[in-house]
C-alpha cells in the first residue's frame, strides 16, 4: 500500500523541479545518475485535473538515481520506490506510463516538470 502511495504522488508530481547530480562527471550532461532534490511540488490529480499543490520540503536524504538499465530509484520521505524510466525524443522522460518534460540538464543540474 505505502509503494502505491509513493507511485501515485510520484507520477502525479511535478517530478521534481530542480536537483543537482551528485556525480562530477563534467562530461556531456547525462540524465544517468544519483540526484538529489532541491525542490519538489506535488500536484493532486483528479480525473486529469489539478486539484491541489504541495510543496514538499526535501531532505538530504532524499534522491532520485536513473540507471543505465533504464531503472530509476527513488527516496522521497523515507520511502524507496523503483520503476522503469525511458527517454523519449524531444527532451521527455517516460517514467511507467507518465510523461514529464526536461526543462534543463546540464551536468550539476536538471528541471523536470
Amino acid at each position: 500500500m505505502k509503494k502505491n502511495i509513493l507511485h501515485a504522488v510520484f507520477l502525479t508530481a511535478l517530478l521534481f523541479a530542480a536537483c543537482k547530480k551528485n556525480n562530477n562527471n563534467p562530461s556531456s550532461p547525462s540524465l544517468v545518475g544519483k540526484w538529489g532534490l532541491v525542490n519538489e511540488n506535488i500536484i493532486d490529480v483528479e480525473n486529469g485535473i489539478g486539484v491541489d499543490t504541495i510543496n514538499y520540503t526535501v531532505t538530504q536524504a532524499d534522491y532520485v538515481d536513473f540507471r543505465s538499465d533504464n531503472k530509476v530509484y527513488s527516496s522521497v520521505a523515507g520511502i524507496l520506490d523503483t520503476s522503469a524510466y525511458q527517454l523519449l525524443n524531444n527532451n521527455k522522460v517516460q517514467i511507467d506510463v507518465d510523461t514529464f518534460d526536461i526543462q534543463s540538464l546540464t551536468s550539476h543540474v536538471c528541471k523536470v516538470v
